[in-house]
């Protein structure tokens, strides 16, 4: 019987090439010649993202498809943190000896399905062989202003956009090979499918004073941001756990875990954390803490002020797990 089709380079990327073909108001030529050529507006924001196999997913957990998505959102919610609109992008795979034709074309199905519903187009990119999967994402993006996280200042509120805590109750489920109710599944789908927050961040241009994507949890970013703009983000927990959704808390309750906990401490929900003054709050973002002067990120609760633990670690001796 024969065995899976390998994967032969020019039949590859003319497979993707019909994948990832579209059109754009911001790409001149796409996918096809030596490079893409673009034509953007506005400033330029790009980044660059890398998802590697046993360090920042485990293949058991996800689709293929599941994968490419994931990998796209990721690398294109630092975009939509600095409030820009992603335009084209560059995915470079890296693969093992036995990934198939058939799994490639998997993958990069999720791949399209993401960028295409950021109103994104894929241009280009690379594939190679190596010891394990990997994917690395470059995403440029256009923003009149970029949004950085070096702008809080004291006297901002500190906003949330969008839910945090479910990819991480998504991870703790598949780590003890747990799933069924409505809630679990809620935070597998979180886990597996992620979603940049485009609108967020283009809802924050001209009004958050500084921004960033919520990847290693809520306490982690936080601290990010906090020394970028040499501040102190101080969180309020009665605020922060009104925030929490409900099926994080059903969630929660069966992994015997605090919701609360899991939202400052886990990572890869990619939603937003901003700061900015109440005057130019946007509709959709909630109020979980404010900024002081002073250093470091705080916990205030009925017990009063606690410093804040570390986040989420996304590398850790070849394994994902939180610290």
């Amino acid at each position: 019987m024969a065995g899976p089709e390998r994967i032969r380079e020019f039949a590859a990327i003319a497979q993707l090439e019909a994948i990832f073909r579209g059109r754009s108001a911001f790409v001149e030529l796409g996918i096809g010649d030596d490079a893409a050529v673009l034509k953007p507006r506005g400033r330029l924001v790009w980044t660059v993202d890398t998802a590697v196999e046993h360090v920042h997913f485990e293949r058991r957990w996800l689709s293929l498809g599941d994968l490419g998505w994931r990998s796209f959102q990721a690398a294109a919610s630092d975009v939509c943190a600095m409030a820009g609109q992603p335009l084209a992008a560059l995915s470079s795979v890296i693969f093992p000896a036995d990934f198939s034709a058939a799994q490639l074309k998997q993958l990069a199905r999720g791949q399209r399905a993401a960028a295409r519903a950021l109103g994104c187009q894929i241009v280009g990119g690379n594939l190679a062989r190596g010891a394990e999967l990997s994917i690395t994402t470059s995403v440029l993006g256009s923003a009149q202003r970029p949004l950085l996280r070096g702008g809080a200042r004291s006297g901002d509120e500190l906003w949330l956009l969008g839910d945090v805590g479910l990819a991480a109750a998504g991870l703790c489920l598949l780590q003890r090979g747990r799933s069924g109710s409505r809630s679990a599944q809620r935070a597998l789908r979180a886990f597996r499918k992620p979603s940049a927050q485009l609108q967020a961040g283009l809802s924050l241009a001209r009004r958050a004073h500084a921004a960033i994507d919520i990847s290693d949890g809520l306490a982690g970013d936080a601290a990010h941001l906090a020394d970028a703009s040499n501040v102190r983000i101080v969180f309020d927990l009665a605020a922060v756990e009104a925030a929490l959704s409900p099926a994080l808390r059903a969630v929660a309750a069966e992994l015997a875990r605090p919701a609360l906990d899991l939202a400052l401490y886990g990572g890869e929900d990619y939603a937003l954390l901003a700061a900015g003054p109440k005057r130019r709050r946007p509709s959709g973002a909630r109020v979980i803490g404010s900024v002081e002067d002073g250093r470091g990120v705080w916990l205030s609760g009925s017990n009063g002020r606690t410093r804040a633990g570390a986040g989420f670690q996304h590398v850790s001796a070849g394994k994902i797990r939180r610290r």
